[in-house]
């Protein structure tokens, strides 16, 4: 099966970020007294841009904060992991050899929950800045996934710069419930990678661990089987 656009996360996709984010939400989250477990985060905030991740754990909680304790804890998990990724980030196992071979056939962009500043300061240290033809992330939508805003507005980017790109012939690469949903919202067929809760793993077309081994051509095979299913 030929795709003619392919667009992955960029959190837990290329990046494995995941350890970062649940810390610096727990973190967050405890400078106001509440505790987050790692099967809770995994569960319920996985996937989730900040703020939403804040809103699922106060809902967990049953506790209400106010617009302003949500905002605050939010900027407080942002600058917690901000602090992590500093450190050092790495790309996702395969994730290198993935885009190198999947650049070579097809426009490749990313849709992703993070932030602009998050994107361009890891793919600067993985020297892959030129690899995308399009970057949608948090920064550039209203609202964040499973809201579709930020595929559609790939889409639309891409046809801006004479790559047009529909739906049904692109395919997306998904670590977490929220983003397989915002994909399928416009009809765009989704490869979940990594682990993740059956149920929802079940709502994407394929499912792979990780994208070690995975090629351009694998992406196809995997979604044409999944039509003949």
């Amino acid at each position: 099966m030929h795709f003619d656009t392919v667009l992955v996360e960029f959190e837990g996709v290329l990046v494995a970020t995941a350890p970062a984010r649940r810390a610096a939400l727990q973190r967050a989250l405890a400078d106001d007294g509440l505790t987050l477990s790692d099967a809770e985060f995994d569960r319920r905030c996985l996937g989730f841009p900040p703020r939403e991740a804040v809103l699922a754990a106060t809902g967990l909680r049953k506790v209400k904060f106010d617009e302003t304790a949500i905002d605050l804890a939010a900027l407080r998990a942002e600058r917690y992991f901000a602090e992590d990724i500093a450190k050092g980030v790495s790309l996702a196992p395969g994730a290198r050899e993935f885009v190198a071979d999947a650049a070579t056939h097809a426009p490749l962009g990313i849709v992703t929950r993070a932030s602009r500043r998050e994107v361009d300061f890891v793919l600067g240290l993985a020297g892959l800045e030129a690899s995308f033809d399009v970057i949608v992330t948090r920064d550039d939508v209203r609202t964040g996934k499973p809201s579709p805003e930020g595929y559609e507005r790939a889409l639309q980017k891409l046809v801006q710069r004479r790559r047009p790109s529909r739906p049904t012939t692109s395919v997306a690469l998904e670590d977490a419930p929220p983003g397989v949903l915002a994909a399928r919202a416009v009809k765009i067929p989704v490869i979940a990678v990594g682990s993740m809760p059956t149920t929802h793993a079940g709502d994407a077309d394929a499912h792979v661990p990780s994208l070690v081994g995975v090629t351009y051509d694998a992406v196809g095979d995997l979604l044409s089987r999944a039509v003949t299913r």
